[in-house]
């Protein structure tokens, strides 16, 4: 904000001490300048947009890690009979979690260690119609999953 004087010869003083005009641009659409006029860059709108970037390309990093999760998880329990329990395990903070299920032919358990949370792992058994409780034991520190039928 400049002040003016009214009388003639205080008038172009007080212009002359005015700082150059700039405009900081908030819009997403780029500002049409004069020649006089410069935009300022770095500005609050630009700082916003950088970030909002960041945060969508790292959105977009992690829908792609949990299809990929997903689609390895669908594989795994598909090639066992919808009867199987299965058993999530894994630390509470850790980023490792295992899955394991009991093979009907050789008696033996057959396991995949998977780079996620065992409570996401218990949320991705949800969406494919599995039901996951914790066991009857007390000191148990893993689920059990079943199909629903």
């Amino acid at each position: 904000m400049g002040w003016f004087g009214f009388s003639s010869n205080n008038k172009q003083e007080h212009v002359n001490n005015l700082p150059p005009t700039t405009i900081e641009q908030r819009s997403h659409d780029l500002i049409k300048l004069g020649k006089n006029i410069s935009l300022q860059h770095g500005g609050d709108i630009e700082t916003t947009l950088n970030q909002l970037q960041d945060k969508d390309q790292q959105a977009q990093l992690k829908i792609k890690q949990v299809e990929a999760n997903d689609s390895t998880i669908s594989n795994f329990i598909s090639g066992f009979p919808q009867s199987n329990v299965f058993i999530i395990d894994g630390e509470k903070e850790s980023k490792e979690s295992i899955i394991c299920t009991n093979n009907s032919n050789d008696g033996g358990k057959t396991c995949l260690k998977l780079k996620m949370n065992s409570i996401e792992l218990f949320k991705t058994m949800q969406k494919f119609d599995y039901f996951c409780s914790l066991p009857d034991d007390i000191d148990a520190t893993y689920f059990e999953c079943r199909k629903i039928k």
